[in-house]
């Protein structure tokens, strides 16, 4: 079973990544800068851009999960999913039955050309003998 996502999902991903990385570097910079007025307010700023930044993320990036799941969670998938694995496992049984089937016949037909040619020879030493005794008596 495998999910397939839109660049939607990659791009909420990339979102909830980034707005970890901003809000990081902002605390850590706000911490860093406690002087500077500006620095703060700006550092202060650009944390409150990063919350926005993750609910985007992991609305877009959630949404697009819940629908493929949603999509696996139904008995339309299964039946569609069992209906492919059953025709694949048939086929591949019917290939594979006609090649011992292949496999058997001309292995039958080799032990029956063997067992014939065993035959004829056990024929013609039983005829020699058959003329030697006559032959003798």
């Amino acid at each position: 079973m495998e999910l397939k996502y839109t660049a939607k999902f990659y791009w909420g991903a990339a979102l909830i990544i980034l707005s970890f990385i901003v809000g990081t570097a902002t605390k850590l910079l706000f911490l860093i800068m406690l002087e500077d007025i500006f620095m703060r307010n700006l550092m202060v700023g650009l944390y409150a851009v990063s919350w926005p930044m993750l609910f985007w993320g992991a609305w877009w990036m959630g949404k697009e999960y819940a629908d493929s799941l949603r999509k696996y969670f139904r008995y339309k998938y299964y039946h569609k999913y069992v209906q492919t694995g059953t025709k694949k496992a048939y086929h591949a049984t019917k290939t594979k039955a006609k090649d011992v089937q292949t496999k058997t016949k001309n292995k039958a037909k080799n032990i029956q050309t063997k067992a014939r040619a065993k035959s004829n020879q056990i024929k013609e030493k039983v005829k020699k003998k058959i003329k030697h005794h006559q032959n003798n008596y």
